[in-house]
């Protein structure tokens, strides 16, 4: 089935149900913590899809072989190096892929900022753990995605307050091309 088959609410984007601008950064607090799950848990959620891990302990194994055998050093080099970049990027992929899916696969409300599970506790409270306000709608946002919540937050903490001035230069009056003005 095509994309132009789907119905078109397949097709939208999901509705956002909260904003990053919700989270506020506690006064001089410029390194907001995020939750992430622990190495065990992405581990556990990798899966067989370790097997994808495997052409980059390869290369890495290539990689010493020409530390050892000099006289094919140049062409395990360039097979080596160019394979390496390859498996990395893989694994790196493979990476983000488990940090989505650990946000996602957390059925219960847990604290964006430290993990906490808030199973029980009210909405718009403080979490016991870290001390940080929370929101369900936050939670369910960052759930979703929590890097681009993140960097939405990131950029959201750049825009200039809303209620301050600035200067946005001189006016400079131009010549109109048909001689009104």
């Amino acid at each position: 089935m095509g994309e132009s088959e789907r119905p078109l609410e397949e097709q939208l984007p999901p509705s956002v149900v909260a904003s990053p601008g919700e989270v506020r950064a506690h006064p001089g607090d410029e390194n907001v913590t995020w939750w992430r799950p622990s190495w065990q848990e992405a581990a556990g959620q990798v899966g067989w899809r370790w097997v994808l891990l495997m052409p980059a302990v390869l290369m890495v194994g290539l990689l010493i072989a020409a530390a050892i055998c000099i006289p094919l050093r140049p062409v395990l080099l360039i097979i080596g190096a160019k394979m390496l970049l390859l498996s990395a990027a893989i694994a790196v992929s493979l990476a983000g892929w488990v940090m989505r899916r650990m946000a996602r696969a957390r059925k219960e409300p847990f604290c964006i900022h430290c993990g906490y599970n808030l199973t029980s506790l009210p909405d718009n409270y403080r979490c016991p753990e870290c001390g940080r306000p929370y929101n369900w709608r936050v939670i369910e946002e960052y759930r979703r995605d929590p890097q681009w919540f993140i960097e939405r937050w990131k950029k959201h903490h750049q825009l200039p307050s809303a209620d301050m001035p600035f200067d946005a230069g001189p006016v400079v009056k131009r010549r109109s091309k048909d001689g009104t003005g």
